[in-house]
């Protein structure tokens, strides 16, 4: 009796570990920014999907406010497993903002926007 009921619990543990939807993982790079004028927020969403989610600070980091052209930051995020392809907006110091399309966050730890006129780029490294 012992064995059936402990093969009944095995299975019902079974079933609820493959009913477990698929978690985020903690996630960061480094963010350079190249784009000539101070970042005031930056947001990240799955690339194409238009969910934006604004950086995650940690607790012990101090908001440093403005990301000065050139300087660097941290971008913390939950990545959604299996994905790598991430849309970058940038809100400037004054109100304009800007997205870097499709950047991949799996193989770069840093991440350097550019924006030349209207054009945005990015350089993973």
């Amino acid at each position: 009796m012992r064995i059936i009921m402990a093969l009944g619990a095995l299975t019902l543990a079974a079933q609820a570990l493959t009913a477990v939807p698929a978690l985020a993982e903690d996630w960061d790079f480094v963010l350079i920014n190249d784009a000539g004028k101070p970042i005031k927020t930056v947001e990240i969403a799955v690339a194409g999907s238009g969910a934006w989610k604004p950086n995650v600070k940690a607790e012990d980091v101090a908001d440093r406010g403005e990301i000065k052209p050139k300087g660097r930051m941290t971008v913390h995020f939950d990545k959604p497993s299996g994905q790598c392809k991430f849309d970058i907006k940038a809100t400037f110091g004054d109100g304009s903002s800007q997205v870097w399309n499709g950047a991949n966050v799996c193989d770069a730890s840093f991440i350097t926007i550019k924006l030349a006129g209207d054009k945005a780029t990015i350089v993973a490294g």
